[in-house]
């Protein structure tokens, strides 16, 4: 029996039958369903599902893309990623849409199946560790992205992720931008922030001195622990950040990725208080990471990013499958909000974006 999500037809978002690449909504919707492509593939493996029972082609031949490579991970054998490539055959014109990407690699979340649970958990407690790097799926993962970024250049591709996936996407981009400067569009949905759940704070006067108190630990942390070098290292390596802005799609209700509107949310208010350096030193490290360190433990808060364009899901929800999902982001009532950062600079823009 097929789940009724795993039916684009009946959950996907079979709506946006013209698509406008310059419009961020559609981007999103698309970037959404190609991610849930890769789930369902990994859902028709397990279920043995072939020709007319596989469910997966339509997450992203309704979109014109084509899957030219599934990504599987070496140990269970399960598939965790795909590159897709827009074809313009299917598309039946001569060229590329102006905005539309000719390569995405895209990475699923967590699947909850016997099958490949034991296994995803594993990379799940990878990210709490900070040593998600280290996986064998992070390195086939990375070498997919690094692969296409040479051969068909940054601007022509995409990354994009849902969760654990988000995760394993964040850390190739940010590598990429790090080592190369080389800046690719990413769209991370629910991507991990582990944190205390500070947004269930109703009072935004208590929320904020916590994390005010938060940056100021951190930073007296990172200036006890870390000698002058390595933190004018990590200034430096934060600086060329700057200039990545991947899109975050987060939903305040979920606490494994709500983290990220405090953490941006706070750079902003210290900075208006004349606290930016404070904000910036603390934004670049994680407590966890720093004790690991102290440890001689290897660890990278590859989570940490100096710019990003947020989006937050303000619509209304009330089980954690639905504000953790990826069904969320394509929904045509959702209601959201963006804004862009950057660390050390004024917030770049703001407003809200209907679905």
């Amino acid at each position: 029996m097929v789940g009724e999500r795993q039916i684009f037809k009946l959950s996907g978002p079979a709506h946006l039958t013209a698509v406008d690449w310059s419009d961020p909504d559609h981007r999103r919707c698309i970037a959404a369903s190609l991610v849930q492509g890769v789930v369902v593939q990994e859902r028709d493996r397990q279920e043995h599902r072939h020709g007319p029972d596989a469910q997966a082609e339509k997450w992203w031949s309704f979109f014109k893309f084509k899957l030219i490579q599934p990504l599987y991970d070496g140990v269970d054998g399960s598939i965790f990623g795909s590159v897709y490539k827009w074809s313009r055959k299917a598309a039946g014109v001569c060229s590329r849409p102006a905005g539309a990407p000719k390569i995405v690699v895209a990475f699923r979340g967590t699947v909850k199946t016997r099958e490949s649970l034991a296994r995803d958990l594993r990379h799940d407690l990878h990210i709490f560790t900070n040593r998600l790097h280290t996986t064998s799926r992070f390195h086939t993962g990375f070498d997919a992205v690094k692969t296409n970024v040479d051969r068909h250049g940054c601007e022509n591709v995409w990354i994009a992720g849902h969760s654990l996936g988000a995760a394993i996407g964040m850390l190739a981009g940010r590598k990429i931008a790090e080592a190369e400067g080389r800046f690719v569009e990413a769209h991370f949905f629910n991507p991990p922030f582990v944190s205390a759940p500070l947004e269930r704070i109703k009072s935004k006067k208590i929320k904020r001195g916590l994390h005010f108190a938060g940056s100021v630990v951190k930073a007296g942390l990172a200036m006890t622990l870390h000698g002058k070098d390595t933190r004018i290292e990590s200034q430096r390596m934060f600086s060329v950040l700057q200039w990545w802005v991947p899109c975050l799609y987060v939903n305040p209700q979920d606490d494994l990725c709500s983290g990220y509107v405090g953490y941006f949310g706070n750079q902003t208010a210290m900075q208006q208080k004349g606290a930016g350096g404070i904000a910036s030193l603390a934004a670049q490290h994680s407590i966890r990471v720093m004790v690991f360190s102290a440890f001689g433990k290897e660890a990278k808060a590859g989570h940490l990013i100096p710019s990003a364009r947020l989006n937050v899901n303000r619509s209304s929800a009330s089980d954690f499958q639905t504000v953790h999902g990826i069904h969320q982001w394509w929904a045509p009532d959702i209601r959201i909000e963006c804004t862009e950062f950057k660390l050390g600079t004024d917030q770049k823009s703001g407003g809200s974006l209907g679905g």
